[in-house]
């Protein structure tokens, strides 16, 4: 499965371990508070379950969004030069 993972975070310790998180899983950085790519549901649960009590009530998230294959292909990128090779992990993908 592909997700991406966004968040707002005010906590710089808090995001750090965010960052760290959505690496360990496999993700890539897409911008500074995004992360995209093929991930094991496992380590999403994991990002959520540790992320969750660090988070204030009403200043802080997290948003997960699950995507099959077809809805990554039809991922478009504008501005800065990502390819979605590099963004869905080690497995053969062909895009059309």
């Amino acid at each position: 499965m592909y997700y991406t993972v966004c968040y707002d975070i005010g906590d710089a310790k808090t995001r750090r371990l965010a960052v760290k998180l959505c690496k360990k899983a496999g993700l890539v950085r897409m911008q500074r508070s995004v992360f995209t790519g093929r991930a094991p549901a496992a380590l999403i649960r994991q990002i959520e379950a540790e992320l969750m009590p660090l988070l204030k009530d009403r200043n802080d998230s997290v948003a997960v969004q699950p995507m099959d294959r077809a809805a990554f292909k039809k991922m478009r990128f504008i501005g800065k030069r990502l390819h979605k090779k590099n963004l869905a992990g080690s497995r053969l993908i062909v895009f059309v």
